[in-house]
């Protein structure tokens, strides 16, 4: 099954002369930034296209540990019992 590309973005000029950068990768993560030029703001949306990959393959990483923590947490019940609310 091929996923949809979901790649689009948006280039605003500011009234301060900044360019407002709205862009979703094709996986549709999205972000904004702002750039002092048309040719910066431009290279920004391919670099950001670019590594859609890489970032989802770091974000899976990150989510992984994140769920080990929270499962190890809940075996060795660590966190129950804390005055601090995080159990």
């Amino acid at each position: 099954m091929t996923q949809e590309d979901k790649r689009s973005y948006t280039i605003t000029k500011k009234d301060n002369g900044w360019y407002r950068v709205e862009v979703i990768d094709k996986y549709g993560t999205w972000t904004e930034v702002y750039e002092q030029s048309m040719f910066e703001a431009s290279k920004f949306v391919y670099e950001y296209w670019d590594g859609a990959d890489k970032r989802r393959e770091e974000n899976e990483i990150m989510v992984k540990a994140i769920t080990n923590c929270i499962e190890l947490d809940q075996k060795y019940n660590i966190l129950k019992g804390n005055r601090d609310g995080l159990d």
